[in-house]
């Protein structure tokens, strides 16, 4: 019997709970942190002026009712008939179902009652006042005398006020204070005592050692990133706003009648297999054949097995054999999608990869709570959570060791939700004064939704034309950094941040469409990305390409080769295929996620069920950072506006001089000429054909001709 493995033992994950929506949590926590704001202003801004009203209403009571109220409250009068207002005010024009005009009374309730018990401790020696104190006899209540006893009775208000207010915050922050000092005790007289083992330490370091111990928070299982936030005024978002998916497990007998399939099918066209070993995915089986042994015709063979050789009167089963049965094996299981892997890295086993009739989703979520994501963002790096391999095994890598990435697919193959779950992945454990990005979006709907948040340099690109200029503005910010390194004497980002006092953040640059850049300017955004994908890594620059057009125009030999890692999405041709990973493979893929991973940890490409993220994930982890406020972060400029005048006006002059000792040469000189000769657009060679006809070094009827003279 084969042994099968599934994927949903190790991974609980796949199909999405049902859970609140994030319009309703969102307004959850907009309407707690409005209620907070609310009480907050009230106290400070209508308390001075409902204060103020109180002698106004004092004057407007009649004498008797007023000697007697005065009697009865002292001063304290004032504030409580500000108190009074406010009820009423409140009451008016508040609903009473709102939890917060509770509070707010509540509030200046403690307020004036504190106040009169403060009052109370005070007697006058003459006046209307004499017989009670300034708190009046209902004062006393709260307050009076002896002194200890009026001091312990507003001390009681006081501490009571919070908790009225606010339960549970308040309970909590006395349980904290009261363990905190009773540990500061305890551990004075230990060293009084002369207990403590060492008594020149005195009890400072115990004491902020049972501090720590008492007001350290709880650990967060969910957190990716701990270590990340710490020490920072930006909080890390929890993976409480991912979803959380499950398993449909694919049943055993479906596995086990699919393998019998397999070796009857093989059997009947002499090619004797057997299946050992079975894998499942979240969208693939993959079942694992072992070459049987070619038997010889008219020898008897009892008592032999599939795997016992027998010397010279048999031979093992070519896997040529096996592999060019697949279109039988494809009919015999009902699917026109099949990949065989001969053979499979690591195992003596040939790889035929079936869809999953149980498909399931990979979420991120599940990926970042992996024992590998979480190792990866506890040293500070960029790990990226990429998806699942046809085992069901978590593949996660780290975006510094790749160092750049290239994602190529067709339309709708899963190119955009890949890019997605890419940028999630460093937002859920990088802060912005670690991972700063810069984002280019000519389709202007992929990744706009990310605007806003803090890790932005600048708002994404979506005109090309200023592309070309923002990845000069990089590569000056790239020599800037080098220098730095030069100075400190270190050999790359992570030794710099060690030694200097302010660390500098990685710097992403996401071009989600590659092919509309390389229309425009090809030669120029080729040579720019060239030149980073050289030289970034060392200074934290990092590249993440993506293109749905996989031609040699756009994916050029001289980008591929400074670019190692790549994932290629499902393709029409082995064209495309080879133009993205240099082998075929990619055009049987099943599409919605289904890819080819190429990277400098495998030889060859690994077949990988790539992350799913929907859009109220994406919304609910921009929201996090857009209402979140933290201190200034570093800026990175990225152009010098005197310096690039000054460096196009020398290179426009370096130019037409060239273009004049062309035209010299050649009086029939064209634009295309001089477009391929100086290695410059369409565009800036037509302006320096027309300096030359305007300074009269060529004809006005030479630049009619747009192709040059063969």
């Amino acid at each position: 019997m084969p042994s099968i493995s599934h994927s949903e033992e190790s991974s609980p994950y796949s199909t999405t709970k049902p859970r609140t929506s994030a319009a309703s949590r969102r307004a959850a926590r907009n309407n707690k942190a409005t209620g907070f704001r609310r009480h907050l202003w009230l106290i400070t801004h209508l308390l001075p002026v409902l204060v103020a009203l109180g002698p106004v209403l004092a004057f407007t009571i009649p004498s008797g009712l007023s000697d007697w109220a005065f009697q009865r409250l002292g001063f304290g009068l004032f504030p409580t008939l500000a108190w009074f207002s406010s009820v009423v005010l409140l009451l008016r024009y508040r609903s009473v179902k709102e939890k917060w005009v509770w509070g707010v009374l509540a509030g200046f309730g403690v307020i004036v009652a504190l106040s009169l018990s403060i009052l109370s401790m005070f007697e006058p020696a003459t006046g209307r006042l004499n017989n009670v104190s300034l708190g009046g006899s209902w004062g006393s209540y709260l307050g009076g005398f002896p002194l200890a006893l009026g001091a312990a009775k507003a001390l009681g208000i006081l501490l009571a006020g919070p908790l009225l207010l606010y339960p549970k915050t308040g309970l909590r922050a006395y349980r904290l204070a009261v363990s905190g000092a009773y540990s500061q005790v305890g551990d004075f007289l230990r060293w009084s005592l002369g207990r403590t083992g060492d008594e020149s330490d005195g009890p400072s370091k115990q004491t902020a050692t049972a501090m720590k111990t008492v007001s350290a928070p709880k650990k967060e299982a969910a957190s990716p990133s701990k270590q990340a936030s710490k020490g920072s005024a930006w909080q890390l978002p929890p993976l409480d706003l991912l979803s959380q998916g499950m398993t449909a497990p694919v049943p055993q007998s479906v596995l086990a009648k699919m393998a019998g399939h397999i070796e009857e099918t093989l059997a009947d066209h002499r090619v004797d297999v057997k299946v050992e070993d079975i894998r499942t995915g979240p969208r693939v089986i993959r079942f694992g054949l072992v070459p049987g042994w070619m038997k010889r015709q008219g020898e008897a063979q009892k008592g032999r097995t599939a795997s016992t050789p027998l010397g010279a009167e048999a031979s093992r089963v070519r896997v040529q054999s096996i592999l060019a049965r697949e279109k039988d094996l494809a009919l015999a299981l009902k699917t026109p999608y099949l990949r065989m892997e001969a053979p499979v890295p690591g195992e003596a086993l040939v790889g035929l990869e079936v869809p999953n009739p149980h498909a399931n989703r990979v979420y991120l979520r599940s990926l970042a709570e992996s024992p590998n994501f979480q190792k990866l963002a506890s040293k500070g790096t960029l790990p990226i959570a990429i998806g699942e391999d046809t085992g069901g095994t978590p593949v996660v890598s780290d975006l510094t060791a790749l160092p750049h990435l290239l994602i190529a697919g067709a339309t709708g193959s899963g190119k955009s939700v890949c890019i997605n779950a890419v940028i999630a992945s460093m937002l859920l454990t990088n802060r912005p004064d670690r991972l700063r990005m810069i984002m280019v979006d000519p389709k202007r709907v992929e990744l706009t939704p990310f605007n806003g948040i803090p890790n932005l340099v600048l708002p994404v690109i979506v005109d090309a034309d200023k592309v070309l200029d923002v990845l000069k503005g990089v590569q000056n910010e790239m020599l800037r950094r080098y220098k730095l390194l030069e100075e400190a004497g270190a050999r790359n980002l992570n030794t710099y941040n060690s030694k200097s006092k302010e660390p500098m953040p990685y710097l992403v640059v996401v071009i989600d469409e590659l092919a509309d850049l390389m229309m425009t300017a090809a030669f120029e955004v080729e040579q720019a990305l060239v030149r980073l994908a050289q030289l970034g890594r060392a200074t934290g620059i990092h590249l993440i390409l993506a293109t749905q057009r996989p031609s040699v125009n756009v994916v050029t030999g001289l980008l591929k080769a400074n670019v190692p890692a790549r994932i290629a999405f499902a393709v029409a041709s082995q064209v495309d295929s080879r133009v993205i990973l240099d082998a075929v493979g990619a055009e049987r893929l099943l599409g919605k996620g289904d890819m080819l991973l190429l990277s400098q940890d495998s030889p060859k490409p690994v077949r990988v069920q790539g992350t799913y993220v929907d859009d109220d994930e994406i919304e609910e982890l921009v929201s996090f950072w857009k209402n979140q406020s933290g201190p200034p972060l570093p800026q990175i400029v990225l152009e010098d506006s005197e310096e690039k005048e000054e460096a196009e006006a020398l290179d426009d002059d370096s130019l037409l001089e060239s273009a004049r000792e062309l035209a010299e040469r050649s009086p029939n000189i064209s634009p295309s000429v001089l477009q391929r000769r100086l290695q410059v657009g369409y565009a800036k060679a037509v302006q320096l054909t027309r300096q030359m006809e305007a300074e009269g070094v060529l004809a006005k009827s030479s630049s009619s001709s747009s192709e040059p003279p063969w």
